[in-house]
């Protein structure tokens, strides 16, 4: 049995080194490219023109594959690919959705892909395969209508089912017509070996008018993939989502960063690879571009904020912040386009798991080989995402058995009025109960062999999750009222 562990264990391990390499080149911009398989990345010379959405996708050897803003797809020659152009993106060329393209792989065929695509109030997806024109890859069907979705915002992201093979690709909608006091929706479709779902539509914190730009920055899940952030123009609201279910669970809100002057609104974020911190900026167009950043693991999160930059340059040529993005090298990289200038450097969070300013932020050190900046960097989900253990839902993983006993266990379930968490080790956990529809039911700190009532709650299917550590472990649990 131990061979057949360290067996697994070699091929999990194989996996997840070589999805990394799915996100080692980026192409954004005004012609840039970077290959981030040396230290500091090599630019090379790409032919995308964007100014915010673009989307890069390499092999598993980390061999460029194509890139695209959207509305052309070039190839790893940096041509246009067979049928790759003329793909809905709203402005097209000069679109400025923040998260408007995003390349998943089809679960089915490793040698074929989704690009998704915003066109308005319609999301849309264009399928690429690489079997065609000599690893050329061809676009065999393109601009396919998803849904029309009321108030969609530019924020759109990507997560791996806790299966470790399906996606879900989530999309962040205003609530119809915009109605202060109603909540935030999120649209997800689950992506699977059969196709693309129905969305299912999961209720978010509840939406307050502030019109200051609460459409555009970006959206991101940490590394973990249990944790989602939503710049919100004025504001960041924070979720636990589950792999599993696709839940979402309202976490806390940032909400004392704005100041009311024009180009405050919030708009890059991003988490750090261990995701204990979290990283944000203000645009500063015709005010000052700040960093942020604030520890999750705080008990005031907002108290935990530290100013990691601040441009106090009163010249009317400064620079604005756009995009951050975690690269694979685990440094946190930023546009940083000039207003009236041109820039042709990146900026740098070097040490980004480092709380203050020990992170070392660096700006505009990173060259592009002389291609200019704009708002735009790739919006690249984490791709090194696998299988979660011990979910309800890891139904794809290996068939050996009895690999390790496990730590934690529900049981009687199904259960009437009490259920235990059964443990080897003693304590508590934090523990949240949610119904089907992803209302939370029960959020407590529960001690390990001890009952926990929930002879309240009505008969019915539940996800129980559980905290071990960084992770959530999840669990269905059934409540019947039989006897």
């Amino acid at each position: 049995m131990r061979s057949k562990f360290f067996l697994l264990l070699l091929v999990l391990m194989h996996q997840q080194v070589f999805s990394q390499n799915r996100a080692i080149n980026w192409a954004f911009g005004d012609s840039a490219g970077l290959n981030f398989a040396t230290e500091p990345p090599t630019p090379f010379l790409s032919s995308i023109k964007t100014f915010e959405p673009s989307a890069t996708i390499s092999d598993e050897a980390g061999n460029l594959l194509f890139y695209t803003n959207g509305k052309t797809i070039w190839n790893k020659e940096h041509e246009v690919m067979v049928n790759g152009n003329f793909l809905d993106i709203g402005a097209g060329t000069l679109s400025t959705y923040t998260q408007g393209v995003i390349i998943i792989p089809d679960p089915s065929d490793n040698l074929k892909y989704y690009i998704f695509h915003m066109d308005f109030n319609y999301i849309k997806y264009t399928i690429v395969d690489m079997n065609f024109e000599d690893g050329l890859g061809l676009v065999t069907s393109k601009n396919n209508i998803l849904l029309e979705i009321p108030g969609m915002t530019e924020k759109m992201q990507a997560i791996r089912h806790a299966n470790g093979r399906d996606w879900w690709l989530v999309i962040l909608a205003l609530p119809e017509d915009g109605i202060s006091g109603l909540p935030f929706n999120f649209y997800e479709f689950l992506i699977t070996p059969e196709g693309i779902s129905e969305p299912a539509i999961r209720e978010g914190a509840i939406y307050e008018d502030q019109s200051s730009s609460e459409n555009i920055g970006q959206m991101k899940f940490n590394q973990q993939g249990n944790m989602l952030a939503c710049t919100n123009g004025r504001n960041v609201i924070l979720y636990h989502f589950d792999r599993c279910s696709g839940f979402f669970n309202y976490l806390s809100i940032i909400d004392t960063i704005f100041e009311g002057s024009i180009g405050d609104e919030l708009y890059g974020i991003e988490f750090s690879p261990s995701g204990s911190l979290l990283f944000l900026n203000k645009v500063g167009a015709f005010g000052k571009p700040i960093l942020y950043q604030y520890c999750l693991d705080s008990g005031d999160i907002e108290d935990s904020k530290q100013i990691i930059y601040l441009d106090l340059n009163d010249d009317t040529d400064n620079n604005i912040m756009g995009s951050l993005q975690l690269a694979i090298n685990n440094k946190i990289y930023l546009a940083m386009p000039g207003i009236y200038d041109t820039s042709f450097y990146l900026s740098v969070i070097n040490n980004p798991d480092v709380f203050g300013n020990g992170c070392n932020f660096d700006t505009l050190s990173v060259f592009t080989g002389g291609k200019v900046i704009t708002n735009s960097l790739p919006n690249m989900p984490n791709y090194n995402l696998g299988v979660m253990p011990k979910s309800a839902c890891d139904t794809l993983s290996t068939s050996i058995e009895n690999i390790s006993e496990s730590t934690f266990a529900i049981y009687p379930n199904p259960a009437q009025n009490s259920i235990y968490i059964k443990s080897t080790i003693p304590g508590s956990a934090p523990f949240i109960l949610m119904d089907v529809f992803g209302k939370e039911v029960m959020h407590t700190e529960v001690l390990f062999n001890y009952p926990i009532n929930i002879s309240h709650l009505p008969q019915g299917i539940y996800i129980a999750m559980l905290k071990h550590g960084e992770d959530w472990v999840t669990e269905k649990l059934i409540k019947t009222n039989e006897k």
